[in-house]
């Protein structure tokens, strides 16, 4: 998300400016704009738009072809995490546009400000709630309470995050737009600001990061066991986020390989915050983050809807229907290769001699004209 718009820019001023009226304004002069970036911004997150319908759209049809798959923890939290990228991206394109945000009142300034938080707390959220079903049902074995809780993910991920960023309608003494710098600012207390907005927002994406950061590694760690035992795993891989269902049984080399494709797949929930949010909680520590850093801060964030999309793709619980789609798409290609070699064989008789000549004679017309 483009956090860096927030606050890590300074939305608090900086220190050693001349008081005015309490409190200090904004800084002049910080990293400037993003210029040429914002174009590669825009592009960013148009893919990500794109690709984040894409993966609504398909879970509509597939809901709608199977039911059970609405009880899939992982393919809902996707679905979730592509509706927050959506609202986010769309934002930040208007973000990106400075001399529009130039024109928003203060009431617009901090709307755009909350659904932008809203939208970023949520997907941390939401990825922290994949996190929570991998600590219960891989990591603890617990899949009795991952059971009674996931149905919650979602709606709770959703509230929880636009409710705690809400102040961000009414903190600080008033809310502008810096154009120097293309940030926002909230004019207020320099101390009371930073702690509002870690408060607000940034203490809880950081509690995700890390939290997911060691989820990602003691997944990675616990299912790699099945690459060194040859005797037994679960034999429902396809199936980790309802290992409930698991059972235990002796594996082939083939079967083997699978698992290992999928812990991989899994583990990769978790990493998508990880890569998007760090360098922008980073930046937030600092004062006045150098130019390098808002650029990344800007430009990672709007890749969610992109990573999210391969990670989606790559859902073992979609594995039926991803080598269903091969399978037709194949079987298409073959169909309009053998159709093209007909009408290439038809085309070709037409200029063929006499079938009254000889064999050799026809062969060697119809070869040639078989490469024209």
């Amino acid at each position: 998300m483009n956090q860096i718009v927030l606050s890590i820019v300074d939305v608090v001023p900086r220190e050693g400016s001349a008081p005015v009226n309490g409190t200090k304004p904004p800084p002049a002069n910080l990293h400037g704009v993003l210029g040429d970036w914002a174009v590669v911004g825009y592009g960013i997150n148009i893919c990500s738009i794109v690709l984040s319908a894409v993966v609504i759209l398909t879970t509509i049809i597939l809901v709608f072809k199977n039911r059970s798959l609405i009880a899939r923890p992982s393919i809902r939290i996707s679905t979730s995490i592509a509706a927050c990228d959506m609202v986010y991206s769309v934002c930040q394109m208007f973000v990106f546009n400075n001399d529009y945000m130039k024109t928003l009142s203060e009431v617009r300034l901090r709307v755009m400000l909350w659904i932008m938080s809203g939208a970023s707390v949520s997907f941390v959220f939401l990825s922290t709630c994949m996190g929570i079903q991998l600590l219960l049902t891989v990591l603890t074995r617990n899949s009795h309470w991952a059971g009674v809780i996931q149905p919650y993910y979602e709606v709770t991920s959703f509230l929880l995050a636009f409710l705690v960023t809400h102040p961000y309608l009414y903190i600080g003494k008033a809310a502008m737009w810096i154009p120097s710098a293309q940030v926002f600012y909230l004019k207020d207390d320099v101390e009371i600001s930073r702690r509002n907005l870690w408060l607000i927002q940034w203490m809880w994406i950081f509690t995700g990061i890390v939290f997911l950061f060691f989820v990602a590694i003691f997944t990675y760690l616990k299912m790699s066991q099945v690459w060194r035992e040859a005797s037994a795993t679960h034999g429902a891989p396809e199936k980790l986020d309802l290992l409930d269902t698991a059972t235990l049984n002796a594996l082939s080399e083939e079967r083997k390989k699978y698992i290992r494709s999928v812990t991989l797949r899994v583990t990769c929930y978790p990493i998508i915050p990880i890569i998007t949010q760090t360098l922008l909680v980073v930046g937030n520590l600092l004062a006045a983050p150098p130019y390098w850093l808002f650029v990344l801060s800007n430009v990672l964030p709007s890749t969610q809807g992109t990573l999210n999309f391969f990670v989606y793709c790559m859902n073992p619980a979609l594995d039926v229907y991803r080598k269903s789609l091969i399978t037709r798409l194949r079987g298409t290609r073959k169909k309009k290769v053998e159709r093209f070699d007909r009408l290439s064989d038809s085309e070709s008789t037409r200029h063929l001699p006499s079938p009254s000549l000889p064999s050799s004679a026809f062969s060697a017309q119809k070869d040639d004209y078989t490469y024209v």
